[in-house]
């Protein structure tokens, strides 16, 4: 079986690394690491074979007591796989976090450094020694010069932020949802297709192929807020009634007579509620919704207060970009980046019960 989206995958290799550049760089070799993961998931062993992660996602139709291959396949997965993948996106953004203090503080020093060479400088001695007269003054700082050196070759060594984006791509390309567009009026109770399996993230589609879900981590000002994510991306949402909102989503692989289902799904407004309680956990409470699992005015005044914090279009809508940023990834440039929680003070005269003209 064949797909045209998948079949001119090449097959997965694996990237190799050496230890030298390992050492010089270890978020390089996490980043290599995750690469290699996703295209093996992505990857096929022979022309014309379903990629991997839908052969693994095969799986779901054999979890019975009696099926003791997946009683051992889908915890690998999900419980080893997934868990790691997601705990190492929740690790990057807190040293990500904690790179952008430590390059200030590593700024500083290397301004401090260049100040504290020039003072070191005979030179500089010198200058000074002409205008108040007194020539021939030795500088008592010159031997300071190469302990400032080596100071400044242990700076050096500390990682900066850009190099943690090696890995974040790679993390988004593993656990994003990518909707196709979200167009109200030709969509309805009865569409069920509502994601591009080509461009999420397949570990993502892998779990909700085997109807698990990820844990969403880091969310609130103090950062140890977490939500499991189970039904939220699975299908487009949009202000209206439960009743006008697509009932089932349906993940399919392949094209003609040999499409197979990889996820199917019949919702009653979980993912609403996910995400409301995301939305909560970031301190966005106001206003107050009667019920989670409608997407009413409410919601969208809520997304609207989250839309404007984190610097995307406001919209009041559940659209990719507000979607993924839910979960610390960023639409736009492919990577992660943290949600960022409610400010009352950065909203002040923000009309939130509409959009922006």
């Amino acid at each position: 079986m064949s797909d045209p989206n998948t079949s001119n995958l090449p097959v997965a290799t694996g990237t190799g690394l050496t230890p030298a550049e390992a050492n010089a760089n270890p978020f390089k070799a996490i980043a290599l690491l995750m690469q290699s993961v996703r295209e093996s998931l992505e990857g096929i062993k022979r022309p014309g074979q379903a990629p991997r992660w839908v052969r693994i996602a095969r799986i779901r139709d054999y979890q019975g007591e009696t099926d003791y291959i997946s009683k051992g396949v889908i915890p690998a997965v999900d419980k080893g796989l997934a868990f790691t993948i997601v705990y190492l996106s929740y690790l990057t953004l807190q040293a990500k976090d904690l790179l952008f203090q430590a390059d200030a503080a590593k700024a500083l020093v290397e301004v401090s450094g260049e100040i504290l060479k020039t003072v070191t400088k005979d030179e500089f001695t010198q200058s000074l020694a002409e205008v108040v007269g007194q020539k021939g003054v030795s500088n008592p700082l010159s031997g300071a010069g190469g302990v400032i050196d080596t100071v400044m070759t242990f700076v050096d060594k500390i990682p900066e932020p850009e190099d943690l984006e090696l890995i974040g791509k790679e993390l988004y390309g593993l656990l994003c949802v990518e909707q196709l567009p979200l167009d109200e009026n030709g969509l309805g109770k009865a569409t069920e297709k509502h994601i591009n399996i080509t461009t999420s993230g397949k570990l993502r589609l892998l779990e909700m192929a085997l109807n698990k879900s990820i844990k969403i981590r880091g969310l609130g000002k103090d950062k140890n807020g977490e939500q499991d994510v189970a039904f939220l991306g699975g299908r487009r949402l949009w202000e209206a009634a439960a009743a006008d909102l697509p009932a089932k989503a349906a993940g399919q692989w392949g094209e003609g007579n040999d499409v197979e289902t990889i996820y199917e799904f019949a919702y009653a407004g979980e993912d609403i509620e996910e995400a409301n309680n995301i939305l909560e956990k970031m301190g966005y409470v106001e206003p107050a919704v009667t019920d989670k699992k409608v997407f009413d005015a409410l919601l969208g005044r809520r997304l609207r207060r989250f839309q404007k914090l984190n610097e995307l279009t406001v919209t009041g809508k559940l659209d990719n970009p507000t979607l993924n940023r839910l979960m610390h990834l960023n639409f736009d440039t492919k990577s992660l980046e943290r949600a960022k929680p409610f400010d009352a003070a950065q909203l002040q005269g923000f009309d939130d019960t509409k959009n922006p003209a």
